[in-house]
Formats: C-alpha cells, sequence, structure tokens
C-alpha cells in the first residue's frame, strides 16, 4: 500500500519531530510533507501522529511503519556501504560531514589539495552542526570533536583540541592578564565545564551582556568590540583582527577525529579523504594544540 518514498516520509518526521525540519532534511517545501503526510493517512484510514503544539508523536500505528523504515533504511544503507566500500577507483563522489567550524577552518585548506591531486574526485562538504549518520550511509566520512561511540565505526584522532582567549587586536596591546568582559556562551551547556564562568547563562541576572551559540559569530563579534572571548585555536589564530592574550587553555575541550563506517575503511576514495585530512593535521598542529 506505501512505496519507499512514503515509508521515508513517514521516518524523517518522526526522527525530527517537527514537519519544517523533516521538509528540510528531505529537501521539499512544509506543505509538501503536510500535502503527503495527509495522502498517507487518508490511504491508510489512521492517523500515524499525535499532534501536539507542532511536534508530531507517533501513534502506535505510526511507531510500526517507522519501525518498518528503519529497517528498510539499515538494509538499503548496509547495500549501499558495500557496494561503494568495494569499490578501488579513485573517481566519483565522496561525501563528508563535519562542522561549520572544521569546515571553514581546517577542511577547505586540505580539501582543496587533495582535489589537485585526484582531479577526478568530486568531493562533498556538508558543513553542519548536525553530523549525518554514516550508519545510515548519509555520509562517507566524518570529521568530529569527539571520541568514536561505535563499533561499526572506524577512525583516527588528528589532533587535541585546545581554546585560548583572544579579544580585538586594535586593543591596547599592553593590557595584561585576563579581560573582565566576555563575550558568553549560548548554547551547549556542557562547555561550562572547560570554561566555568566563561560559558553564562544568558538568563542569568550577572555575567557578560553578549552571547553566542556559534563560534564564528562569537569570532566576528569579539574582532568587532572590547569583549573577550574563549576560541577553540584552529579558529582564533587565523580570523583577521584577532589576538590571543592567554596562554593555552589547560582543559582541552575534545580530539578531533576522522571516522568511516567500516565498510567503508578500504574504500580508495575515503582513504585518500583519510590520508589528506591525517596529513593536514600533521602540518596544522600548532594551530589545533598551540606551540
Amino acid at each position: 500500500m506505501l512505496d519507499w518514498d512514503d515509508y521515508r516520509l513517514v521516518l524523517n518526521i518522526a526522527r525530527f519531530g517537527r514537519v519544517a525540519e523533516a521538509a528540510g532534511h528531505l529537501n521539499v517545501t512544509t506543505s509538501t510533507v503536510f500535502r503527503r503526510l495527509a495522502a498517507i493517512e487518508d490511504k491508510l484510514n489512521i492517523p500515524l501522529f499525535q499532534r501536539d503544539n507542532g511536534h508530531y508523536v507517533p501513534t502506535e500505528e505510526g511507531a510500526a511503519i517507522v519501525a518498518a523504515a528503519e529497517k528498510m533504511e539499515q538494509e538499503t544503507a548496509s547495500v549501499a556501504r558495500n557496494l561503494f566500500g568495494e569499490s578501488q577507483t579513485l573517481s566519483g563522489s565522496v561525501k563528508i560531514t563535519t562542522s561549520e567550524v572544521l569546515s571553514s577552518f581546517f577542511v577547505a585548506r586540505h580539501v582543496m589539495t587533495l582535489g589537485r591531486d585526484h582531479p577526478n574526485l568530486k568531493v562533498q562538504v556538508v558543513s553542519s552542526d548536525r553530523m549525518l549518520d554514516l550508519s545510515r550511509h548519509e555520509a562517507d566520512v566524518a570529521i568530529r570533536p569527539k571520541r568514536l561511540c561505535s563499533d561499526a565505526l572506524f577512525g583516527r584522532k588528528l589532533a587535541t583540541i585546545r581554546w585560548a582567549t583572544y579579544v580585538a587586536d586594535k586593543r591596547h596591546r599592553d593590557v595584561k592578564g585576563q579581560p573582565d568582559a566576555y563575550i558568553g556562551h549560548a548554547g551547549d551547556p556542557r562547555l561550562a565545564e572547560h570554561f566555568g564562568s566563561i560559558a553564562f547563562d544568558p538568563n542569568a541576572m550577572a555575567g557578560p551582556q553578549f552571547f553566542s551559540s556559534s563560534l564564528i559569530l562569537r569570532a566576528a563579534m569579539c574582532a568587532q568590540g572590547d569583549h573577550a572571548a574563549a576560541l577553540p585555536m584552529i579558529l582564533g589564530e587565523v580570523w583577521p583582527g584577532l589576538r590571543r592574550t592567554s596562554d593555552v587553555l589547560d582543559t582541552p575541550v575534545g580530539d578531533l577525529w576522522i571516522v568511516c563506517h567500516n565498510d567503508m575503511r578500504r574504500n580508495r576514495r575515503v582513504r585518500a579523504i583519510f590520508d589528506a585530512m591525517i596529513d593536514g593535521a600533521r602540518s596544522d598542529k600548532e594551530l589545533f594544540e598551540g606551540p
């Protein structure tokens, strides 16, 4: 009764919980998702989701369809990984998923060198703080600021990610010690464990006046004003108009890893990405970890 596109639509609505996010992942409009979901529910004559203020939760029948869709997705991804993993050509496409900071300030330099060395290789870099799922074959290679978390993945540590404190270069160069005013962090609360008072709750009565959840935006704000910012060195050391005012912070925020699915580790295109990024991290060691 349902085709794969129907199953995929229901799966993504359940996975994201909201129509807009599901539509973005499926690369269609929200109106298309609403229309297709209504058609599916009319066809089955049962509701597949409970709607609560824009949030979609599968009904019992919807959950059964989601479970079936996940099995089909896993089987399809497994076949695709196995076929791609056996390829030994250095032509064709390969997809990398990574964050906005790493894509702009690390991957960009070294992936361009890779392209010159292998002109028949088509490299797609997906820059997003939402990492694509390697098990579902949404990407072939991930470059992540976190350790491996699955036996299904193969990876190599590229670097230790170190941070430091930066100010706008136009500030008086004779300023000593740590500045009083920081740009606070509005985002992942785990960063507060590493930086203490540097990462404030924007709803608190005391603390910084300015906040950003984006590291790139924080660097841009820092370069324009009188507030300091704690930044990963791979960003702070190369951002125009910033200078470092602290030693490298003692606590590393994480390790940088390059990862692929075990099924993909022998694919020549994937190996070419690994080799280029390993060499790139070696040449960028001081940018990641300091002198």
